[in-house]
């Protein structure tokens, strides 16, 4: 693909290069590591093994306090080998499943170190037994999310708002709305539950700030109301007179989360400013139809329209009619168009409607447009069935969404709690051991590698940070709890 869509500004600017190798979190072992599926001779494995390279120990966990290092090389565990009956990481994470459902949850870890054998001797916390309809009813995943939810309280700050690894103030706007959602999810309101004053000080972050992109004030920024472009094409504000704006980000995650906000308590302050939320997103339309990352014309990378954000500006304003309001429904109908020009008439949503890009469906935005059609209650469209049906035979891929599958994975879970019992059925179902094995022992969640990812040396999702990550998974365990008003169909 010739155009790399990012989240925010700092992204396009510069390529970050992963301080420690891009690699997956391997469950509550406190290690990442990464897969051989085709282990060397020299390993002296039985045919068929597999194995996982650690490249990586937490400061604190099972793995440090066993001795495992950095280059051991994971074989098995209890005296079972690893096998390619399933992908290694999903296989040794499931392992450790069983283990921490005992009392006592002791384990061998059998490894290679510089090609001799060593066991080591794992202390795994004791979890408890996952239960049938997991993630619902599970006191197991109940637990999980609740020391998820206890970072996030610790991680929010004086300001109300939430910190992200880039992005500046804009980007602060949307994992402060995430973490806000993730509080909304377990049952809180901004009047009631343990997390009330949390959802308080984080809507107010949002309102004071959302639309306030901070690119505006480096040299050779416009220093508008709109990122310094004033409107102008090619004069946003950033480096060099280029556009720089991202803001479009921060309205739709803003959007979303103000308007379960006012949904359940709503004030004349909020209504006011989710109207403003609604009439930004309204205004910032391109003539095609499509969304760009913010107002100005077209970025630093020189596009304009990318429909991951197309999808969450319909989404943010369904979400905005479910609270009440009225958005344009010429602006809801031009963006449904774009979004079927971006197909290749199979219901799969493409990149946006350019060549090279245009048919080039993914499940992860295609969700997020049936997502968003939802909410807008247009599920007798046309392309609803077809973006439907494309996202239930193509889910399996969603880990290799384009930047950020943590992204993908969320607007997966939205739509599943839209399309019914049996999707969420079979997200969980491929995505269980995905999901436990993003778990850190400290309670957050990490980002996972793709190929993109690795041959870029560039993970958004870990660049992003705890916050991101965490509040994101907390949302997705607890999508089928139906305690969102609005984003999720009442139960």
């Amino acid at each position: 693909m010739g155009r790399t869509a990012t989240l925010f500004a700092l992204l396009l600017a510069s390529t970050y290069a992963c301080a420690q190798e891009d690699a997956f979190n391997l469950g509550v072992l406190g290690a990442e590591g990464l897969p051989i599926r085709k282990p060397g001779e020299e390993l002296r494995l039985p045919r068929g093994s597999v194995a996982i390279r650690v490249t990586h120990i937490l400061e604190t966990g099972p793995a440090r306090d066993a001795g495992l290092q950095v280059e051991d090389v994971i074989i098995g565990v209890n005296g079972a080998y690893l096998t390619k009956k399933l992908d290694p990481i999903y296989q040794l994470v499931d392992m450790f499943e069983m283990v921490t459902s005992r009392k006592e949850p002791k384990a061998t870890l059998s490894v290679m170190r510089e090609g001799k054998p060593q066991a080591l001797n794992l202390r795994l916390p004791a979890l408890g037994a996952h239960t049938a309809g997991c993630p619902v009813g599970c006191a197991r995943c109940e637990a999980m999310v609740a020391e998820s939810l206890k970072f996030l309280t610790e991680q929010q700050g004086a300001d109300g708002g939430f910190p992200i690894g880039i992005g500046g103030l804009n980007g602060r706007v949307v994992v402060t709305s995430l973490a806000g959602l993730a509080f909304l999810a377990n049952g809180s309101t901004p009047t009631a539950g343990p997390f009330a004053d949390n959802i308080v000080r984080a809507a107010e972050f949002v309102m004071k700030n959302c639309g306030r992109d901070e690119m505006e004030a480096w040299p050779g920024a416009g220093g508008g109301e709109d990122g310094g472009t004033r409107g102008q094409p090619g004069n946003g504000g950033g480096r060099g007179g280029a556009n720089w704006n991202q803001t479009n980000w921060a309205y739709g995650y803003g959007s979303l989360f103000l308007a379960e906000v006012v949904k359940a308590d709503p004030t004349p302050e909020r209504e006011q400013r989710l109207t403003e939320f609604m009439q930004t997103i309204e205004k910032n339309q391109e003539p095609s139809g499509g969304w760009a990352h913010g107002p100005g014309g077209p970025n630093a990378l020189n596009y304009l329209e990318l429909q991951i954000v197309g999808n969450l500006e319909l989404a943010g304003l369904g979400a905005c009619r479910k609270a009440g309001l009225k958005p344009s429904q010429m602006v809801i109908d031009k963006g449904i168009a774009y979004a079927i020009a971006t197909t290749g008439g199979d219901g799969g949503i493409g990149y946006s409607d350019q060549p090279g890009q245009k048919g080039m469906g993914d499940p992860g935005r295609t969700a997020q447009a049936a997502w968003a059609m939802c909410l807008l209650d247009m599920q007798k469209h046309p392309l609803f069935p077809k973006c439907s049906s494309f996202f239930k035979r193509s889910m399996e891929d969603l880990p290799n969404g384009h930047v950020s599958p943590i992204m993908h994975y969320t607007s997966a879970a939205f739509a599943c709690g839209w399309l019914g019992g049996e999707h969420y059925k079979n997200f969980n179902a491929l995505f269980r051991l995905e999901i436990l094995a993003a778990r850190r022992p400290d309670g957050t969640f990490s980002a996972r590698p793709t190929a993109e990812s690795r041959a870029m040396r560039n993970n958004t999702d870990r660049t992003l940070g705890a916050s991101w990550t965490t509040a994101s998974y907390a949302i997705i365990l607890q999508v089928p709890r139906g305690k969102l008003r609005i984003l999720i169909p009442a139960k």
